[in-house]
């Protein structure tokens, strides 16, 4: 397979259709087509099921799907970690975050550094926990920043910042719940919160308080990230446990209420391999964290 057929083949399974893949790519729907058909021929697999309105990928597309989604995001970001590097004048930090983060916190705090002309430039990747270890341990990124304390030995970390996840809900169903404890949490549920990197944190603080978490779960909805989680919440069906700090302007507005004071400390860590040297950039996040109210 040719890094083009791979390009072609991921935008026609991402957008379903040959046709906008061809728009998307420059290229033409004959094209697209024949570089699918040589593919599927060459290795005598069908990558997409034709018989419907919209193409979907096969069982064997799904398996090159995920490799082909992860090898160009890996070369995208090999070429900004080259371009990082045109010049010493010129070389700037790419800083890998976890989604929360990037979506609440980094772009922030970096633009707090300094004035407008003196604020540094940086490059911020948005990847899951795993993947910011794994980019750091790589090099494609010089720093990671996520909730959960590397434990690797070629790592080294420090604390910057600090959020809790808090039980929140629309005023209603906050109203509703009053002034609950951990233990009669049971008696209202379900609680919805995010299945992501935070989801073994918030299972272990349920699993400290001796509350299985599994019982309180909200089955009906599930999300991956704390917007969709205050998303939901906003509808007024159910509670659920969230970054304070994502869910600050909602607080504030009054669209949701926290619920009693059940909360789960949640802190951030600066990484880099052991070589890196961090301790600058990582008071400079610290400082501007404590300015922006972490």
């Amino acid at each position: 397979m040719t890094f083009e057929q791979m390009r072609i083949f991921v935008a026609a399974a991402q957008y379903g259709s040959f046709t906008i893949a061809a728009e998307k790519l420059g290229l033409t729907q004959s094209a697209v087509s024949v570089s699918i058909k040589k593919l599927e021929e060459r290795h005598s697999v069908l990558l997409f099921d034709r018989s419907g309105r919209r193409l979907a990928v096969t069982e064997a597309g799904q398996i090159l799907l995920t490799e082909a989604e992860r090898i160009l995001r890996d070369v995208e970001l090999t070429i900004r970690r080259v371009e990082s590097r045109r010049s010493e004048e010129d070389r700037y930090p790419i800083v890998a975050c976890t989604p929360n983060a990037y979506d609440f916190w980094m772009p922030e705090l970096v633009s707090r550094i300094g004035g407008a002309r003196e604020m540094p430039r940086i490059d911020l990747l948005r990847g899951t926990d795993e993947e910011v270890k794994a980019w750091v341990m790589r090099g494609t990124a010089d720093v990671g920043v996520t909730e959960i304390a590397p434990s690797h030995p070629q790592f080294r970390h420090l604390g910057v910042f600090a959020d809790r996840l808090v039980l929140a809900g629309a005023p209603a169903v906050a109203e509703a719940y009053g002034t609950p404890n951990w233990g009669s949490l049971v008696d209202h549920g379900p609680i919805l919160w995010e299945q992501s990197d935070l989801t073994p944190l918030i299972v272990a603080a349920f699993d400290q308080q001796g509350v299985d978490a599994r019982r309180l779960a909200f089955k009906r909805l599930q999300v991956s990230s704390s917007a969709a989680a205050l998303s939901a919440l906003e509808a007024g069906r159910c509670a659920g446990i969230v970054p304070e700090r994502a869910a600050r302007h909602a607080l504030a507005a009054g669209e949701l209420k926290r619920i009693g004071r059940i909360e789960i400390p949640l802190r951030y860590w600066m990484f880099s391999l052991r070589e890196r040297e961090i301790e600058a950039f990582a008071s400079l996040v610290a400082q501007a964290a404590q300015e922006a109210g972490g």
